[in-house]
């Protein structure tokens, strides 16, 4: 798939894309980091900004106020450009790695990996030479 160079974090608790932003920076101190609170935010960058920055991986929680990641997932599928879906590896996070979960996330053809939250520079190290080696 190529090298990481563009991620964008899809969470709205402050403290984990702070954490998380801190693991890719430590793996890959190229990578550019962007952030979104929610699945709207999320969709509202990649609308505006997908032809000049798209992201190579896009970590989404499934639980946020205003558009939550099953939404997000479901207006990504109307509204972004399929040349632009089949760039971006989308990583699930669940806050209870439940069977349940993690199937509905593998079934929707945009999710490329499941993953529960917290995660860590481990985890972020897995993920990335899994879909980025």
């Amino acid at each position: 798939m190529g090298r990481l160079k563009t991620v964008l974090l899809v969470d709205d608790d402050d403290t984990t894309n702070f954490l998380n932003k801190f693991f890719l920076n430590q793996l890959d101190a190229n990578c550019e980091v962007n952030i979104a609170l929610n699945g709207k935010e999320a969709i509202e960058f990649l609308l505006l900004n997908a032809e000049d920055i798209t992201p190579c991986l896009l970590v989404l929680d499934t639980n946020m106020p205003v558009m939550n990641g099953w939404e997000f997932l479901d207006t990504f599928e109307e509204k972004i450009d399929e040349k632009i879906r089949k760039k971006i590896v989308i990583v699930m996070l669940t806050a209870v790695d439940t069977d349940e979960v993690v199937a509905k996330a593998i079934q929707n053809p945009n999710v490329s990996d499941t993953a529960q939250k917290p995660l860590s520079d481990l985890i972020f190290r897995n993920l990335i030479n899994k879909h980025f080696s």
